[in-house]
């Protein structure tokens, strides 16, 4: 036994620098909380028991690698869910195969002064730049957190990505994705565009001020009913004065399926944020409209939350509109713990 605790501890007194040396960090964002319901989807009276739930969290790992090159780093990151609730909220479902971890990132590349290239599964610029600067809130859920993101669906977390991120001149910095993912080759009779989608993006920073606009889009051409497309374009804005944060963003979306325009969406959204010491007090107002089914929504959500150190615990509510079929009101109590 002792013989077997020596040679683990000399084991792991090799290992320790060859970790250092990868320039690895292991991070992660353990949420979870008591959330109640209430008017699920849209129907009145209709509530939900109290639920222990998960609250986004994540885990993930990171780093650099030298490549022998001047002024070039090689880059890789991947980041997955955890589920602190229910062991099968992410992955398979059913049987032996239950997992707690969904993928949310895997990408490699590199970075220098010339820039910075990435590929793999990655956030797009569209959502780094215009929707992330308004989620104010802990729970990232769809009916909550990023309830009307109308670039969610293709320009979050897509595989298949290659993006190149321009230095930073003079304040500004380009950013552009594209997206290639084919289903098979010209054999097979599924015919698919070279690049499948694309995203551009633009940011500028200057004092206590940014802004930033995108536009993406993403075509199909082996759809069952005929060619079918999503095109997103948005603008954002955000101010920091001492304290007090001020959000914004505006978005909109066309969906064509068939040669037919299905939706035409528009989306606005302002949050603040107020810190005195370790609390905040934060809120956000959306309005969301669809122009070809007429379809009018809002969405306002308050909360506060106390830093505990790595750590913090937070009261949020969110108020969807009452039309709104897929959402209700929530209301969570959470505990969150960072490393």
């Amino acid at each position: 036994m002792k013989k077997s605790l020596i040679a683990l501890a000399v084991a792991g007194a090799m290992t320790a620098p060859m970790i250092a040396q990868a320039d690895a960090t292991l991070y992660g964002s353990f949420r979870i909380g008591l959330q109640q319901e209430s008017d699920v989807n849209g129907v009145d009276g209709t509530d939900r028991e109290l639920d222990v739930a998960d609250q986004s969290s994540r885990v993930g790992i990171k780093g650099d690698v030298d490549l022998g090159l001047d002024g070039t780093k090689g880059l890789f990151h991947w980041e997955a869910n955890v589920s602190t609730a229910d062991s099968n909220s992410y992955g398979a479902t059913t049987g032996s195969g239950k997992s707690m971890f969904g993928e949310r990132l895997a990408y490699i590349g590199a970075q220098g002064d010339w820039g910075k290239a990435l590929i793999g599964r990655q956030y797009h610029p569209h959502y780094l730049l215009i929707q992330a600067p308004t989620n104010v809130f802990n729970p990232g859920s769809g009916d909550y957190g990023e309830r009307f993101n109308l670039g969610n669906t293709y320009h979050k977390r897509s595989d298949n990505t290659i993006a190149y991120y321009s230095p930073s001149m003079n304040g500004f910095t380009f950013i552009a994705g594209a997206v290639v993912g084919s289903t098979g080759d010209d054999s097979d009779n599924s015919f698919d565009e070279t690049v499948d989608g694309y995203n551009i993006a633009g940011v500028y920073t200057a004092n206590n001020f940014t802004v930033a606009a995108s536009y993406g889009d993403v075509e199909s051409s082996d759809a069952p009913a005929g060619d079918d497309s999503k095109e997103v374009w948005g603008l954002s804005a955000k101010y920091t004065m001492d304290a007090l944060e001020l959000m914004a963003k505006y978005e909109e979306a066309d969906t064509e399926t068939a040669g037919a325009n299905t939706a035409e969406e528009s989306v606005w959204e302002l949050a603040a944020r107020y810190t005195v010491g370790d609390t905040s007090f934060y809120g956000r107002y959306s309005d969301y409209e669809d122009d070809v089914t007429g379809l009018d929504l809002d969405q306002f959500g308050l909360g506060i939350q106390q830093k505990l150190g790595n750590g913090r615990v937070f009261l949020e509510h969110v108020n969807n509109d009452g039309d709104d079929t897929q959402a209700g009101d929530r209301t969570v109590a959470g505990y969150r713990l960072d490393f």
